[in-house]
């Protein structure tokens, strides 16, 4: 199964990779800011199932960058959910 994981550098695509060959996505090749880019690169890899293990988490600069936490932590898993139901695929967001 080819499993596409955003967030790479992240505690849960580093025990996935320790698990079985995963595809992992950093912020070089995924940029959350961009909701549109984040499902486009769904529709590249075109994996069997995605997990978005990525999110803002600076908790107490969320209220004073509330726009870039919405964006991260809302659109961009929107658009990957949208990309997914699509394909017809899993996704799973933590």
């Amino acid at each position: 199964m080819t499993l596409l994981v955003f967030g790479a550098t992240g505690q849960v695509a580093t025990e996935l990779r320790a698990l079985a060959p995963v595809a992992a996505l950093g912020r070089d090749a995924a940029d959350l800011t961009d909701p549109t880019a984040c499902a486009a690169a769904i529709e590249a890899h075109r994996p069997r199932a995605v997990i978005n293990a990525a999110a803002y988490t600076a908790v107490d600069r969320a209220e004073s960058e509330e726009d870039l936490a919405t964006t991260i932590n809302g659109h961009a898993p929107g658009a990957m959910a949208r990309a997914c139901a699509d394909l017809g695929i899993p996704f799973v967001h933590i």
